[in-house]
């Protein structure tokens, strides 16, 4: 009696201590909002098969613990509800953080201007003020940073921008500091800011940093700057910020200098040489050589980055592709260079750009090498159109295109293939128009004949387009791209032939050849399209024939056209078979 009394009191303990760690287990899923899974003694003790037992006491006790925490993961408190997502607690402080420092930095602004309505407190208790607010905000932000970093930074943000709000009240508004102490004290808050950003290691501070420093010229404008102590100064910045992108890797810094730098070269410009009657060589030197150095700092710094850390950012392409853009805009604008003035600057461009792409190819960069070969090839293209123009021009591109297609084949480069493909639209756009354009009848059209350069140039084009379709990787793109020179070609013969005495008919004639041509190459190629395409324009002359040639052409011309195309498809459908070579056709000639 006493062992059964025993085992069953061992039994009842097992059982109650295998109760409290699932209550356990429960209350710490609920505590953390998801439903995690148990751990291995939980779920070793879930799969016991063990009869139901009686609830103990101490666990009725426990039991409101269910019913509270179902609150806390509802959302319901004791009688009222909470208005967000409690887990989602960090997004609510970005933004109650952001708008607080912003309304703070309002109401000091409107405290400023309500002391000088009313004459409360003199300029100097103004700025004095003003300091004391920039040195409050970054001392609190300092104190709070390693509990709240997100709010810390939002404070020291606010201190800086309070401090520099104050220098330029000092000077603009107030008189009270030279332009020297001003300038200085200006430099010294954006030095400042920087080093937070280094020391935190927290981006924003860099770019409130970058934008105070490249603002601070005209926070400070007196009409008495030089154009060459802008430059410097904003060099000088410029080089600051990208060593501090080169060292931490922060594209927004990057960003937000090469756009402030840009902008603050382009106010420089209007200012100085835009609105002059006879800017001052000088001016344009200093320029120049400012545009030249901003250009091979963003381009050499992302690269270097990556190759030396391996950082590889699109952003830091962006600015690959953007800068020399904006650098040869600038250098054109700044000496006001012609179109063979530019072509100087574009080719040796074209040509260093791409030595980089193999360079950078060869070391292993492969994505730094195709933005620079895009580099290259845009600097390619606009030296073609400054020198070249009409049918040099339209071949030129189109030649352009065909060298990237075959490019594209042994390299299967993505970004090289966009750009061939988008130059052959272009190429097409423009052929279409001059073969609509040079249509007799329409405005503009010249009296064609059958074999002129104009003409020339246009079947070149379309040949090219048609070796293109050939080294296209895409069947789907290669078939579009032969249907077009097919189409092409079909038009090119309607604009050259129709204007001759009979042209209705002589358009006919030769589309007739034509399809002939393309069905007996097919047949004994075995190739599929050109059977198709030969057939395809065979009906598409049949058509002609009842549609336009039985009510344009003379009489003697439709008994010979009618007569001769019947006999033709008649010997077609009789040598049909004899003249198919199945098996002959190479794989490549199928497609």
């Amino acid at each position: 009696m006493n062992e059964r009394g025993n085992r069953s009191l061992v039994e009842r303990v097992e059982r109650l201590e295998r109760d409290v760690q699932e209550l356990r287990a429960g209350l710490q899923r609920t505590s953390h909002g998801t439903d995690r899974v148990p751990d291995a003694e939980s779920r070793s003790v879930r799969n016991m098969h063990v009869p139901p037992s009686p609830i103990p006491e101490t666990a009725t006790v426990a039991g409101l613990e269910p019913e509270r925490t179902a609150r806390e993961h509802s959302g319901t408190g004791w009688g009222f509800n909470i208005p967000f997502d409690v887990r989602n607690l960090s997004r609510g402080e970005w933004w109650l953080n952001k708008i607080g420092i912003g309304l703070l930095l309002l109401g000091v602004a409107f405290l400023f201007m309500f002391s000088v309505e009313r004459g409360w407190i003199t300029p100097v208790m103004r700025v004095g003020f003003g300091l004391a607010i920039g040195g409050m905000l970054l001392a609190l932000g300092l104190y709070v940073y390693k509990g709240r970093r997100a709010f810390a930074q939002v404070l020291l943000g606010g201190g800086i921008g309070a401090l520099y709000i104050t220098g330029f009240a000092a000077f603009q508004l107030y008189g009270l500091a030279p332009y020297p102490l001003a300038f200085a004290f200006m430099v010294a808050v954006t030095l400042l800011a920087c080093f937070l950003s280094l020391r935190q290691d927290e981006a924003s501070l860099s770019v409130i940093g970058a934008l105070g420093g490249l603002g601070t010229p005209f926070l400070l404008y007196n009409d008495a700057g030089a154009l060459d102590g802008l430059v410097l100064y904003t060099c000088l910045i410029l080089a600051g910020m990208v060593a501090a992108y080169f060292y931490k890797g922060w594209a927004s810094l990057l960003a937000v200098s090469s756009v402030g730098s840009w902008m603050v070269f382009l106010i420089g410009y209007l200012s100085n040489l835009s609105f002059m009657m006879a800017p001052s060589p000088d001016d344009r030197t200093v320029l120049q050589l400012g545009v030249t150095f901003a250009w091979l700092l963003l381009w050499l710094a992302p690269v270097a980055r990556e190759v030396l850390r391996g950082s590889d950012r699109g952003l830091a392409h962006a600015h690959i592709v953007s800068t020399p853009i904006i650098a040869l805009g600038f250098t054109g604008a700044i000496w006001e260079l012609s179109s063979s003035g530019l072509a100087r600057i574009t080719l040796p461009a074209a040509i260093l750009y791409a030595l980089a792409a193999l360079v950078l190819r060869r070391s292993g960069n492969d994505g730094f090498s195709r933005t620079h070969a895009l580099v290259g090839l845009l600097f390619l293209t606009h030296t073609l159109v400054l020198v070249l123009e009409g049918d040099a021009l339209f071949i030129a591109l189109a030649a352009e295109a065909a060298i990237l297609h075959y490019a594209v084949r042994r390299y299967s480069d993505r970004i090289v293939s966009a750009v061939a493909h988008l130059l052959f639209c272009v190429a097409g756009l423009w052929l279409a128009f001059r073969l609509v354009s040079g249509a007799p009848g329409l405005p503009g059209a010249v009296h064609p004949a059958l074999f002129n350069v104009h003409a020339l140039a246009d079947l070149a084009v379309i040949a090219l387009a048609f070796g293109a379709s050939v080294l296209v990787l895409s069947r789907n793109l290669s078939l579009v791209y032969r249907g077009a020179a097919h189409a092409a070609l079909l038009a090119l013969l309607w604009r050259e032939l129709s204007a001759l005495p009979g042209g209705d008919g002589w358009v006919s004639v030769a589309w007739g050849l034509y399809a002939v041509w393309l069905l007996v190459a097919g047949l004994r190629l075995d190739c599929a399209w050109l059977v198709r395409g030969g057939l395809t324009t065979l009906f598409l002359v049949v058509g002609k024939l009842f549609l336009v040639d039985l009510a344009e052409v003379e009489a003697v011309w439709r008994v010979l056209l009618f007569l001769g195309f019947g006999g033709l498809f008649l010997a077609l459908s009789y040598y049909l078979r004899s003249l198919w070579r199945p098996g002959s056709g190479a794989e490549e000639g199928r497609r």
